[in-house]
């Protein structure tokens, strides 16, 4: 077990605030203060430190709650093993956030009581997602964007349109332009390291085009956050599908079409490659593709 003086860590690191963190951990403030003060003591590393009087974690300190997550997963999962009557198959899948959160709770059923396969979900950016796949700590990569690593074995497992969204109060809403046409506007787009942004780049690039031919773009990490200013009518962004799908329902947002731009982009299912059984790979595919009808016991009588 890890000393508890790392949950202490972990605590404070999500709610970086001393007293939220005494009240979820049901200590003392100066208890916190103790448990920080001995971390940063034992590892000789300064773990917080406060800019304009916000707490903030350290680059030492992100890499140290980076890794004790990954331990403290790791050691649930082998107590949890080991309490077990049966052997269930177990496996971390690593998953993109348009995947994680628009995808999955529409297209599979994941957490069926019936299923006898434990999956567990970490939701990153497809950039963190590979390295994590490529260093062990996750069994599969789901990402929304392309894949380029002669290491890894991609399979596609669903296809959706990126779309240019705008408010529908935006001059261009509904009508049908070129990417010259888009030079003035503010484009908002999703963090570098992110499948949808891999996605834009590399059609560009097949089409001898540049996002640098836009002049005002700015990137935004969160998707909902993304929306939020596009609804407001603070920009127009590029966006799957799949992620809008309720937004375009409403009416809250609306498309603007491109004469000379398109992409499709597949989901892959991803892994190392010669690391995996092709009756487990089949398995993953069963779990992840849309409409899924695949029985749980056959699914595990699969992976066995």
């Amino acid at each position: 077990m890890l000393d508890y003086r790392y949950r202490t860590f972990l605590v404070l690191a999500d709610q970086l605030n001393y007293t939220k963190a005494a009240k979820l951990l049901s200590l003392s403030q100066p208890a916190v203060t103790k448990h920080i003060q001995y971390l940063e003591e034992h590892l000789d590393v300064k773990l917080f430190h406060y800019e304009d009087r916000v707490l903030k974690l350290t680059k030492k300190g992100k890499f140290l709650k980076d890794h004790v997550t990954i331990l403290n997963r790791e050691i649930a999962e082998i107590i949890d093993t080991l309490s077990e009557h049966e052997d269930v198959p177990s496996f971390m899948i690593g998953v993109s956030r348009t995947i994680g959160e628009y995808y999955i709770p529409e297209h599979t059923c994941l957490f069926c009581e019936e299923k006898r396969v434990k999956i567990h979900l970490m939701v990153e950016n497809s950039e963190r997602l590979l390295q994590l796949l490529k260093d062990g700590k996750i069994d599969y990569a789901l990402l929304s964007g392309p894949v380029k690593s002669d290491d890894l074995t991609a399979v596609s497992f669903y296809e959706d349109d990126v779309i240019l969204t705008c408010s529908p109060r935006h001059h261009l809403a509904n009508k049908t332009v070129s990417l010259n046409d888009l030079k003035h506007e503010r484009l908002l787009l999703r963090e570098e390291g992110a499948g949808l942004s891999e996605a834009i780049d590399q059609q560009l690039k097949q089409e001898k085009q540049s996002l640098h031919q836009l002049l005002r773009i700015n990137r935004i990490g969160n998707i909902q956050l993304l929306k939020n200013y596009i609804k407001n009518n603070d920009g127009i962004g590029f966006l799957y599908h799949i992620s809008m799908l309720n937004e375009l329902k409403s009416g809250e947002l609306s498309t603007i079409h491109l004469a000379d731009f398109k992409v499709t982009q597949p989901f892959y299912l991803v892994y190392p490659k010669q690391a995996k059984s092709p009756k487990e790979v089949a398995c993953m595919l069963e779990i992840f593709s849309p409409a899924n009808t695949t029985n749980c016991e056959e699914n595990e009588q699969l992976i066995r």
